[in-house]
């Protein structure tokens, strides 16, 4: 077993490791393995390893490493010495895994050029070649200068989450196992101001608007938390080609994309994917507000749904198109974990707390609006988290943020 392989558990709960390589320092990923499900495992080895049958495979997966950071966690999971209830779902999911070939796969990626790199000539230039490369579009040079003026170290560990589904949010202050880096700021909060007692407003608005104006909008002194509509398989999507969707929007106007970066060279072995069932969360991002001086501290979720527009771009394979059931339930897991995760991120007792929405999936990966309304509103007027009742009521204001109108979700949150 290879010196980085050894490294990577040492032992702990925790799983947090650094060592360095090319300058950068790495901070392995935390694998809460009390807490994943059959489905997470299954989810991690549909991209660690290949399927015979699917002849994209090498693009969906490789071409931003994602295949290589899944065979990296997969190793850390096969590493834990209390790991019997995982190997167990490792075994059903993929019947006589060989871990010798996982291994061989793990350490050639290692030694492979990433292909987006690849694409930018970028060889040559190492971690962090994103933000090396020239670069002539409008919003990735303001993103530079947002960056460069507040974030030129990167953020810290404590400020970068990876939650694998809601269970491991859940289970945030009952349970033995957390991560004490980067969730002990949310024990202590759910600790002292437990859900079932944060009894607020909830009141749920409509905004027409873009979300960089949005935030401005929020009145000062009230925390601000952003559901970021994220790719999966590439950190900020097409962010370097100046793409306008919501994300690269959010990652011009702020210092996010450090953070994207952040969590692909020192949390995912350099390379990168949000969980199928769970969210990335990041902590003190700054968003500009362009020909002023003024800025705003925001959280962001980074998220995102399956792409269900045939065209390839999301990380996982989504239930088939007519099997409505599957994509509903496993959007639904999903939202449980959105919401969860600003649940457990609150500033205080979630009083002053502003958590900003939206049209998640429904752009170019071609989600049915009407199912992502229900489902939010299913997650919001619901109990979650230890809650006695609807869990929109954590929270000061919702507001639902998009440039479009908002009649499908008005609709379904008069109606129901």
């Amino acid at each position: 077993m290879s010196l980085l392989i050894a490294l990577i558990l040492l032992f702990s709960l925790s799983l947090y490791v650094e060592f360095t390589q090319d300058e950068v320092t790495y901070t392995s990923a935390y694998v809460p393995i009390n807490y994943l499900h059959k489905s997470d495992i299954c989810s991690i080895l549909s991209i660690a390893l290949p399927l015979k049958n699917d002849s994209n495979f090498k693009i969906r997966v490789d071409t931003h490493h994602s295949r290589r950071t899944m065979l990296y966690f997969l190793l850390a999971i096969k590493s834990k010495s209390n790991n019997t209830r995982v190997l167990h779902f490792i075994d059903e999911c993929y019947p006589k895994l060989n871990w010798s070939i996982v291994e061989n796969h793990y350490h050639h990626l290692k030694n492979v050029v990433e292909l987006y790199q690849a694409k930018y000539h970028a060889e040559k230039l190492g971690s962090y070649w994103e933000l090396k490369i020239a670069n002539h579009f409008s919003g990735p040079i303001h993103s530079r200068k947002c960056i460069n003026r507040h974030r030129s170290k990167g953020f810290q560990p404590d400020e970068l989450k990876i939650y694998w589904n809601y269970n491991q949010i859940y289970l945030l202050q009952s349970y033995f196992e957390y991560n004490p880096i980067t969730d002990t700021d949310a024990r202590n909060a759910l600790s002292k101001s437990p859900v079932h007692k944060r009894k607020h407003s909830g009141k749920i608005q409509f905004i027409i608007s873009g979300i960089q104006h949005a935030v401005f909008k929020v009145p000062k002194n009230k925390q601000v938390i952003v559901l970021d509509f994220a790719d999966e398989r590439m950190p900020g999507g097409y962010f370097l080609e100046n793409a306008m969707t919501q994300e690269e929007v959010i990652l011009y106007n702020s210092d996010g994309y450090q953070a994207l970066l952040d969590l692909k060279y020192k949390m995912m072995d350099g390379g990168y994917m949000l969980p199928e069932y769970g969210v990335a969360y990041i902590k003190r991002v700054r968003f500009f507000q362009k020909q002023s001086n003024n800025e705003r501290l925001t959280d962001l979720i980074v998220a995102a749904c399956y792409d269900l527009s045939g065209m390839g771009e999301g990380l996982y394979i989504p239930p088939l198109s007519n099997d409505m059931q599957q994509i509903r339930s496993r959007t639904l897991q999903k939202f449980q974990a959105i919401i969860a995760s600003a649940v457990a991120n609150t500033e205080g007792d979630g009083g002053d707390t502003y958590l900003l929405l939206g049209p998640i999936g429904t752009g170019a990966f071609k989600n049915d609006k009407k199912m992502i309304a229900e489902l939010f509103f299913e997650v919001l007027n619901n109990p979650l988290m230890n809650s006695y009742q609807s869990i929109r009521y954590a929270f000061d204001q919702i507001w639902f943020v998009s440039t479009d109108n908002h009649q499908i979700f008005e609709e379904v949150f008069k109606n129901h």
